[in-house]
């Protein structure tokens, strides 16, 4: 009766899980618009962190380095509200002067740009015919391909400049709006993560403590730990090595007297905090946007980014970012390649540092599994599979450690010598 029962409990259990999978399938639509909207709310939230993330390391330093050497018992109250404001003094200060700086000249170049665009591809245009020309006559080749290939990119040109057009200038003021709410409040939320950052820690203590298996705790620690050194060191590193890349290229390119200084720069900046694909990302629609106005400034563009990248592989890098990753060029390029390809430019971002920390993490408990595993596990590391000899031999290589074997042979003498005693006998 009771198995009767059961049975008949499990036959319900699936029936409502169906019910509620078509619930599901059939409102996937509004389901999926509470989520985006849920998420939308979340989103300033979201920006705060990784402001608040951000701007600790100088509040840190205001507030431990600086201030705690003063020994008056009135001025430790005043500390962490006044490390707090000098935080932000600074961060709006260097804000307002680069925006002050950067707005207007970039402003007026993307005008610049937009009204050029088709003086651009006439040029562009008239090269490419008489390099088409050129190679007809030298090599006999049919040149039609080529016509393709030159209306084609007319073509592309042609629609990126149509996108300095907004036809919708409703829907972009409201974009627009947005956008600027989220950020300001991302900034008002960021005070109150940075000023009370250790309560709230040790309020998601309390809840991981309540809610969640004592046993877990080390763990979720370590991960925590583990994300901190390798996810949140890296990315303020790289904010700050990409700053100092932009303006390198900025005062490189005033100096050459190269057109479109500025939007070149924050182009690059922003494209550099992209691991691998960055200077690739940012330098080639650069080069290729100088090459329309004149070869000789792409080329002298190409030196120079060249130059800079090779300081700041070499040089500029390794002391700002320092050694926080820790991959290798291969696990490197598959991080960027695989949460890209899922998450987008945000993937790309991302990506090295998370699997940075993965990447950690696997290795610590391989080594701890390998460390109980003992002395065969080692012996399996250090031993040659390229060799058949060794493949066909490694079951019986790796099946018993030394120190077993010798506790065997010395088993298997005493039951010889006892064998040998019953026969005298």
């Amino acid at each position: 009766m009771k198995k009767q029962f059961n049975k008949m409990a499990g036959i319900l259990v699936c029936i409502f899980f169906g019910f509620v999978l078509l619930f599901i399938m059939n409102r996937i639509d509004y389901i999926w618009g509470a989520i985006s909207t849920f998420l939308g709310v979340l989103t300033p939230f979201v920006y705060a962190f990784g402001i608040a993330y951000i701007l600790n390391f100088p509040f840190r330093f205001f507030e431990k380095k600086v201030f705690s050497k003063v020994k008056a018992k009135w001025f430790q109250k005043v500390n962490r509200p006044l490390s707090l404001a000098l935080t932000y003094l600074l961060f709006f200060g260097l804000l307002a002067f680069f925006v002050s700086i950067l707005i207007p000249q970039l402003f007026e170049n993307i005008s610049k740009l937009v009204t050029n665009i088709p003086s651009y591809i006439k040029t562009l245009k008239e090269g490419f015919n008489a390099f088409q020309t050129w190679v007809a006559e030298r090599f006999s080749i049919d040149i039609s391909f080529f016509n393709g290939m030159n209306n084609g990119l007319a073509d592309m040109i042609k629609s990126l400049a149509d996108l300095g057009n907004l036809s919708n200038v409703y829907g972009a003021a409201v974009s627009t709006a947005g956008f600027f709410y989220n950020w300001v409040m991302a900034f008002i939320i960021s005070i109150y993560m940075l000023g009370s950052k250790e309560f709230l820690f040790k309020q998601l203590k309390k809840l991981g403590a309540a809610f969640l298996p004592t046993k877990w705790m080390p763990t979720i620690y370590e991960i925590i730990n583990v994300s901190d050194d390798k996810c949140g060191k890296f990315l303020v590193g790289k904010v700050l090595d990409s700053t100092i890349i932009g303006i390198m290229v900025f005062i490189c390119m005033s100096i050459l007297q190269l057109p479109y200084t500025p939007l070149i720069s924050v182009i690059v900046a922003i494209c550099n905090l992209v691991p691998f694909f960055g200077p690739f990302i940012g330098g080639i629609p650069s080069a290729f946007l100088l090459f329309m106005i004149s070869p000789l400034y792409s080329l002298e563009f190409i030196v120079m980014i060249f130059v800079i990248q090779q300081i700041d592989g070499n040089i500029i890098g390794p002391k700002v970012v320092g050694s926080q990753v820790g991959l290798i060029g291969f696990w490197s390029l598959f991080s960027v390649l695989v949460f890209g390809g899922i998450f987008g430019i945000t993937g790309m971002i991302l990506g090295t540092p998370i699997f940075a920390a993965i990447y950690t993490l696997v290795g610590r408990k391989t080594k701890s599994r390998i460390s109980m595993k003992g002395e065969n596990a080692e012996n399996v590391i250090k031993m040659d599979v390229v060799k058949s000899r060794n493949v066909t031999n490694i079951k019986a290589k790796v099946s018993i450690s030394p120190r077993i074997k010798n506790h065997i042979t010395a088993d298997v003498d005493d039951k010889a010598e006892a064998d040998n005693s019953d026969e005298d006998e």
